[in-house]
């Protein structure tokens, strides 16, 4: 969640009619091309949802993030090498516009939803709610520093501000690369092992196994009210096994 904001995609969110009219400069045009922004959102987050299964969410994550530091570095080229002669360089401002639309792109089928993903798979189960809380209050958090940060960053330095955010997305594609695990298919007992959780997991197992004896659901289905429905299964198949040994040799 940290990585998510702070790659900058709020800080465009929350400051590109600033940032657009400093490129392109009218109110009207700016207005359109932070408008042009929430539709790029929209739209590319649905192959996210259509293929996150597919790929997986570890190379959705580094391609997002690839592709994110390096529009932050080209737009930030631009800004070094036109700012402040925007009149006489009006194609360039649209040239770094348009990779800030990219950008927004790139983030939206990626860091987006796969990150929200990712919190909601790695807690175990009896833990899942307080951890997506925690997610979820970390990523609050962060966006309010974005938030608040991301003013004096582009006074002191604009084209600075996005060089920044380039490095801090850069730092995030080494750490999925090589800190984070795929956690695509994966069960939730694999997802805890995964983890270093596999305590989690058992107890997780034994809290299912006790509610299915509460509840009756062990007796319906011939299970012994002292063992787990596993257990039950491996000995059934033992003694139809036994059972088919003795036929062939009568």
């Amino acid at each position: 969640m940290t990585f998510q904001q702070w790659n900058g995609i709020n800080a465009i969110n929350y400051y590109a009619p600033f940032v657009f009219e400093g490129l392109v400069g009218g109110n009207t045009t700016n207005l359109l091309a932070t408008g042009v922004v929430g539709i790029i959102e929209f739209v590319f987050t649905i192959p996210a949802v259509l293929y996150v299964d597919k790929f997986g969410r570890k190379t959705i994550l580094i391609a997002g993030a690839i592709g994110m530091a390096s529009c932050h570095f080209i737009v930030a080229g631009i800004i070094g090498a036109y700012s402040g002669n925007w009149e006489n360089h009006s194609s360039a401002g649209w040239a770094a516009i348009v990779f800030v639309w990219v950008f927004i792109a790139n983030f939206a089928y990626s860091w987006g939803p796969v990150s929200w993903i990712i919190s909601s798979e790695v807690f175990p189960l009896s833990m899942r709610a307080k951890g997506v809380s925690l997610g979820g209050s970390a990523n609050w958090l962060n966006n309010f520093a974005v938030g608040i940060s991301t003013s004096p960053f582009i006074k002191a330095s604009d084209y600075g501000t996005f060089i920044f955010f380039g490095c801090i997305t850069t730092i995030a594609v080494l750490a999925v690369i090589f800190f984070w695990p795929e956690t695509k298919g994966r069960t939730l007992e694999e997802m805890d092992e995964l983890f270093g959780s596999g305590g989690f997991a058992q107890r997780d197992l034994e809290m299912k196994n006790r509610i299915e004896r509460d509840t009756g659901l062990t007796a319906l289905l011939g299970y012994d009210n002292h063992e787990s429905p596993m257990e039950t299964d491996e000995k059934l198949r033992d003694t139809n096994s036994e059972e088919m040994v003795e036929k062939r040799e009568a």
